[in-house]
C-alpha cells in the first residue's frame, strides 16, 4: 500500500488545510489514535483501525467509534507507550505503507511532541522511520537515514531547518541559503531558519538520523 494517513490527537489548531477544510479527498486509508476518530468520523473519513486508551472521550463517544469502525483496540491509560507509538506501529503492522502521513503529532503537550520526534531511536521503528512524515498547518518534518538526498521546497514554507537528532558525521547542506560542508557533531543541533535558493536542496551524510523541517511562521490574525 502506498499511503496511510495518521491522525493523533494533537489540537484541532495544528491541522493543515487540507485536513480542516476537505478531509475526505485526501488520498490513502486512515488510522485513528483516540479522538482522533471522532474528527476523521464527523468529516465523512472512515478510519480503517482505531487504537488509543480512549480516556479523552466519554463512554457515548467510544461507543460511536465502535459501531463505526470494528477494528477498535481499546489499551489502560497505564502503559509504557503513549497513543501515538501504538497507533504507529499497528498501522504499519497491518499495512506496511510506502508512506506514512502522521498529522496532529506536534502541535499540544511538549512532552508528547518529543516521543514523536524521537521515534526513530525507537527499535521498532528502525525500518520504516524514513518513511514517517509529520504534516501540520505551519510544519512538516521527515526523518532521514544516512545518505545522499535532494529534497523539494513545499508550496508556502519558507524555511527549511536540517537536525541531527543525536551524533552526526560528514553533514554537508548543498544549493542551500547557508551551506554547510562535512561537518561533525556529537550532540543534537538545530540548524535552523535556512532557505531555499532554488526548488530543491542536495544534502547528505554518513552517520546520525537527521530530521529536515519546512515551515513558516504562524499567522498573527
Amino acid at each position: 500500500m502506498k499511503r496511510i494517513n495518521i491522525l493523533l490527537g494533537g489540537p484541532k489548531s495544528d491541522y493543515p488545510s487540507d485536513l480542516l477544510n476537505n478531509a475526505s479527498i485526501i488520498p490513502g486509508k486512515w488510522v485513528g489514535a483516540d479522538r482522533g476518530n471522532l474528527y476523521l468520523i464527523s468529516h465523512g473519513v472512515m478510519p480503517e483501525m482505531a487504537i488509543g486508551d480512549f480516556d479523552s472521550i466519554n463512554k457515548k463517544e467510544q461507543k460511536l467509534i465502535k459501531e463505526n469502525i470494528p477494528d477498535f483496540e481499546k489499551f489502560p491509560p497505564e502503559k509504557d507507550d503513549t497513543d501515538s507509538q501504538l497507533t504507529i506501529l499497528a498501522a504499519h503492522e497491518r499495512f506496511h505503507a510506502e508512506h506514512y502521513y502522521i498529522y496532529g503529532a506536534t502541535g499540544g503537550r511538549i512532552d508528547h511532541f518529543l516521543v514523536n520526534l524521537y521515534l526513530p531511536f525507537d527499535k521498532r521503528f528502525a525500518d520504516f522511520y524514513d518513511r514517517m512524515y509529520f504534516k501540520s498547518a505551519n510544519n512538516t518534518i521527515k526523518f532521514f537515514k544516512p545518505g545522499t538526498y535532494t529534497i523539494y521546497h513545499e508550496n508556502g514554507m519558507k524555511y527549511v531547518a536540517f537536525v541531527n537528532l543525536g551524533p552526526v558525521t560528514k553533514l554537508t547542506l548543498k544549493d542551500a541559503k547557508y551551506k554547510l560542508k562535512d561537518f561533525d557533531s556529537d550532540h543534537p543541533i538545530s540548524w535552523a531558519s535556512n532557505e531555499f535558493v532554488k526548488d530543491t536542496i542536495d544534502f547528505s551524510f554518513e552517520s546520525g538520523v537527521v530530521a529536515v523541517i519546512q515551515s513558516r511562521d504562524k499567522s498573527k490574525n
